[in-house]
């Protein structure tokens, strides 16, 4: 499918025309069950990788100020503290044509996408400016925190995991966390073809939906394969799309950058719940009793782009 088609058809929410969607897209509960037996069957394929690597366009829709970004970049995950983020400005600016269109049809503003690097590398955390030549560290400490520290909600402690950022991969390399994902959403499938179906989600619990508004999949039939993933924030004025491409599944371990001639802007601890006595993480506490989406969204925006 070309790729300016199918931008469209993922801003539409839709792999089909309308009116054939219509009719062959179940609703109702029939919907629900068939994005659940989807979801089943494709993570019953890809019970044998436990690894992903791959390469991904990244586009960033502002509804608010009608300004699209288009980032290009890889990732890699061995395990939630074992993986990498790399994002870096598309090369070449799309064509005209192919951006979101605003309601007298003309299109949206071009914006350079974002820079930005993450590297889950336990127990450590780092946010890389490889043009800066500097990075900041977390490190991620398995106790509760004292009575002495600070008892608003840690922002950092997002970071802690990449399924935070990305909570669907390819591959579905962390069955067990993909299951808990999905049963705490309400889901339903929104289009469906000969060869592609895309299936939309909202998340059940406050916690989950601190960040996360909405999010739709975008799945290639026979054999299934994830292709593409919007998240929608709770804004719900502004979208992210990941187009996924040269997946590679259980890769071999990569090499991490050298860093010892970067500047370390700052070291700190980011401390978490021990996982093994069943302790909630503070991140889940803290995000439904003190944050609003928008508050939590501003935050996110700060702590994570360093454009």
């Amino acid at each position: 499918m070309d790729a300016r088609v199918f931008l469209t058809l993922i801003v539409l929410g839709l792999a089909v025309s309308p009116a054939r969607a219509e009719s062959n897209t179940p609703s109702g509960p029939e919907a629900e069950l068939q994005a659940r037996e989807v979801l089943r069957e494709w993570s019953e394929e890809c019970l044998s990788f436990t690894g992903v690597r791959g390469e991904f366009l990244r586009i960033d829709y502002d509804d608010v100020f009608q300004q699209q970004k288009h980032s290009v970049g890889s990732f890699g995950y061995l395990g939630s503290q074992h993986a990498f983020i790399q994002v870096r400005p598309a090369p070449q600016k799309p064509d005209p044509d192919s951006l979101k269109k605003k309601n007298d049809g003309s299109p949206y503003e071009y914006k350079e996408g974002f820079s930005d690097e993450w590297r889950w590398q336990k127990p450590w955390i780092r946010n890389i400016d490889h043009m800066e030549k500097k990075y900041e560290e977390y490190k991620i400490v398995i106790r509760p925190p004292s009575d002495s520290e600070p008892k608003w909600f840690d922002f950092c402690l997002y970071f802690s995991e990449i399924e935070n950022l990305m909570p669907v991969l390819p591959g579905v390399p962390d069955q067990a966390k993909f299951d808990e994902f999905i049963s705490e959403s309400y889901l339903k499938v929104i289009g469906e073809n000969d060869t592609h179906i895309i299936i939309a989600g909202k998340p059940k619990n406050r916690r989950r939906a601190a960040n996360l508004r909405e999010f739709k999949l975008q799945l290639e039939k026979r054999p299934w394969r994830l292709r593409a993933v919007q998240y929608i924030p709770p804004s719900g004025n502004q979208s992210t799309v990941y187009l996924f491409s040269n997946v590679e599944f259980n890769p071999l371990a990569w090499d991490e950058p050298d860093l010892s001639d970067y500047q370390n802007l700052y070291t700190r601890s980011i401390f978490v719940r021990d996982p093994e006595k069943g302790e909630p993480q503070s991140f889940d506490k803290e995000a439904e009793s003190q944050l609003s989406g928008i508050s939590f969204l501003l935050a996110l925006i700060y702590c994570c782009f360093n454009e």
